[in-house]
């Protein structure tokens, strides 16, 4: 399939993922929430940190990371940036009072947990240590992903992905996961694998044996990304899978200049998203790398057996599960930006914490979230209906 092709077919799932709901609609229209809200939303004094750029219920998800543990963090860093402590805190909040539905509760319990979240964040932060959720100390719908976890293996992953033909295996295209490509694309992206390959240790282990776009996400959805299936350790259980993503910049930070807030500079996309990821979160993610193919910046990184999210259906039920799985990703997010804290321009401890026990700007932010999730389930609705 040629590469227009799969972009037309990419972006025709994107705009029916959009349309499933208010909050499908606000994870794939990022850059117009941030043009609409950005600046109401700076009118609250807040110190500077390493964002995340997209912080919604659905970016929070386990992965292994270089220490082979296994761990539940903050994910998916493509717009990740320099900003105020307030942007991912509200674009957070937003999306979980839009999810509401999703998690079937209503609005105003939906506005409720937004001010839990919110306290769980600020007494994270005021207390000024960076920690980290894991298999041994996570508990609720949580620690029952990360044990659900224990029985996934490399096998069954492969079995998922791939399909053994004539005794050699190859990627799957029924599932809805991966498209063919052309002759060009497959050869461009395994030249590029063939380049990085040669200043590896064991050059070998990352032979090419078949290579597709890869179908995951939302907002993402139309840009070259890439799944490649490759020899790893060889046998019939030893292949890997490598995610490439293009990287073409965050849709935040440009947004973010023009209130002359200035981000330092990088190499390249990739590699700023590596950067940040790698300092942000807990433990880097196993084979966490960029990579060039032609003068396009990919993300470099294996897909894991233990790699998984915690889908906002999942908090549907218990609603002191759902709250203690809110409250931990708050916490995650207080944890992250003390984690940065002092790196390259961020705030340091002191004023981070000072910040979080700071009282004239939770209930506004509140607010003005709530205001932006009304805002945002009109505008789905009125796409729904094709009045826009």
């Amino acid at each position: 399939m040629k590469r227009a092709e799969i972009e037309r077919n990419l972006l025709a799932l994107r705009r029916r993922k959009m349309m499933q709901s208010a909050f499908a609609y606000y994870r794939g229209s990022g850059e117009a929430f941030y043009g609409q809200w950005l600046t109401p939303l700076l009118r609250l004094k807040a110190p500077t940190v390493w964002l995340n750029g997209d912080l919604h219920l659905e970016n929070f998800g386990t992965y292994r990371g270089d220490n082979r543990l296994t761990y539940f963090d903050i994910g998916d860093f493509d717009d990740a940036c320099r900003g105020p402590a307030t942007i991912d805190l509200f674009r957070f909040l937003t999306g979980l009072i839009l999810a509401s539905p999703d998690m079937a509760i209503p609005f105003a319990e939906a506005k409720e947990l937004g001010r839990f979240a919110l306290a769980q964040y600020r007494t994270a932060l005021a207390d000024g240590k960076a920690r980290w959720l894991e298999r041994r100390v996570a508990s609720g719908a949580i620690g029952d992903l990360l044990r659900d976890l224990e029985g996934r293996s490399q096998a069954d992953l492969l079995e998922k992905r791939t399909v053994e033909k004539n005794g050699k295996r190859r990627l799957r295209f029924d599932t809805g996961k991966a498209l063919k490509l052309g002759r060009e694309d497959t050869a461009r992206v395994t030249a590029a694998m063939d380049r990085f390959a040669r200043h590896r240790a064991h050059p070998e282990f990352f032979q090419v044996l078949d290579v597709a776009q890869r179908v995951a996400g939302l907002g993402a959805l139309g840009r070259p990304r890439y799944v490649v299936l490759i020899a790893g350790n060889g046998g019939r259980q030893g292949q890997a899978l490598i995610d490439l993503k293009s990287q073409p910049g965050s849709i935040l930070a440009p947004l973010l200049g023009p209130h002359r807030i200035k981000q330092p500079p990088c190499a390249n996309e990739a590699k700023r998203v590596v950067a940040i990821e790698y300092h942000l979160q807990a433990a880097a993610p196993a084979f966490l790398t960029d990579l060039k193919i032609g003068r396009a910046a990919y993300t470099f990184r294996e897909l894991q057996p233990d790699q998984d999210k915690l889908e906002v259906k999942h908090l549907a039920g218990d609603a002191r599960r759902r709250a203690e799985a809110v409250g931990a990703m708050a916490e995650l997010l207080a944890w992250a930006q003390l984690r940065t804290s002092g790196w390259r321009g961020a705030a340091v401890i002191d004023d981070l914490a000072a910040w979080g026990t700071a009282k004239d700007w939770a209930v506004p932010l509140l607010a003005l979230a709530v205001k932006a999730a009304k805002a945002t389930e009109s505008a789905w609705t009125a796409a729904a209906q094709g009045k826009h």
